[in-house]
């Protein structure tokens, strides 16, 4: 080449060529480490069930329901997976062709089993996780269906709320009329009940099916119902419950009750109940009178090991029995307890 006056522009020398001549040594050579060293492809090659140790559950918690062993190539930590629309619990790493997969609850049915790396989507295995209809054990709950909307909370209605397969699939067994929301703050046995703005809420018993499998005995969303109250949980739907009281999960036992109370009680009346929604709250049908009157109460109680009980207590002769309403506290003696058969 030649610059404007007609001389040379440059020559090719040897420095010139080496570094030409190292280029194009240097590609092939980059291109080989970049495939020794890139992240290996997952590939999924069989997906299937494991026993759970003691350990993993303790570390997963109530909500594990299942343990898959993954095996195939190319894993590595930074993995997640997901069975269908749903995220597992966790993702365990053992080396490039073996990983465990945590499954909490998952819809019964055929799903996908789908590995992550980060937001894209790098291994899917079709139709390899089967999940069996299962059934838990269900419990009776009292309490607060609160922070709803009111137009919410006005269309609830007695009757199955949710799919019966569900997780925690719940059925409303009776409500209390809509009132101000509020949420329960506790200290030992001092409480206070703060309002939340522009939401409501409804008292209400529910039939609530528990986690399964649960090293709790029933636990719901993960929290264990062996817990002091109030229990916040949120149910199907986005619906959150304040559970202030559990009972079994069978409709109560008719019973009838004669009670000694402790002192007389002028504001008591026939009708009142205790402070508890649906049919098992305890109300007074008649008042005899005296220094120490007898009431007769028409209440629904549960079997247990040690006999019949009412509200979790047992009701027996002799046994304290305690009536709440929102004017008096009515304390007591059981002298006579009638079931109907």
């Amino acid at each position: 080449m030649i610059d404007s006056n007609g001389g040379p522009l440059g020559r090719f020398n040897l420095v010139d060529a080496a570094a030409i001549a190292l280029v194009v040594v240097l590609i092939p050579v980059g291109y080989a480490t970049y495939l020794l060293f890139r992240p290996s492809q997952p590939v999924i090659e069989s997906v299937t069930r494991a026993e759970v140790t003691n350990e993993e559950r303790r570390v997963a918690g109530s909500l594990l329901t299942a343990k898959l062993k993954v095996r195939g190539s190319g894993f590595n930590p930074l993995l997640r997976a997901r069975i269908g629309d749903t995220e597992t619990l966790g993702f365990v790493f053992e080396n490039p062709n073996s990983a465990d997969v945590m499954v909490g609850p998952v819809p019964p049915g055929r799903h996908d089993l789908v590995l992550y790396d980060g937001v894209q989507e790098v291994a899917r295995a079709r139709e390899a996780v089967e999940i069996q209809a299962t059934s838990g054990p269900s419990v009776r709950v009292y309490g607060w269906l609160t922070n709803l909307e009111a137009a919410t909370a006005a269309g609830l209605k007695a009757g199955p709320a949710t799919d019966p397969m569900a997780p925690n699939a719940f059925t409303i067994i009776a409500l209390g009329e809509v009132q101000p929301a509020r949420t329960r703050i506790s200290n030992g046995d001092d409480a206070a009940d703060l309002p939340v703005a522009e939401y409501v809420e409804r008292a209400a018993e529910m039939l609530v099916r528990c986690d399964w499998p649960s090293g709790y005995g029933c636990a719901i969303e993960g929290r264990p119902l062996s817990q002091e109250p109030p229990i916040t949980v949120r149910l199907p739907g986005g619906y959150v419950m304040q559970i202030e009281e559990i009972a079994p999960p069978a409709d109560p036992q008719p019973a009838t009750a004669i009670v000694r109370l402790d002192a007389a009680l002028p504001m008591m009346k026939v009708g009142d109940r205790d402070a508890i929604t649906g049919s098992r709250a305890a109300e007074v049908v008649s008042i005899g009178g005296g220094a120490a009157p007898v009431v007769t109460v028409r209440l629904g109680v549960d079997p247990s090991r040690d006999g019949w009980r009412y509200r979790g207590r047992l009701l027996v002769p002799g046994a304290p029995f305690t009536l709440t309403t929102a004017r008096y506290i009515a304390g007591g003696t059981v002298t006579a307890v009638s079931v109907a058969p």
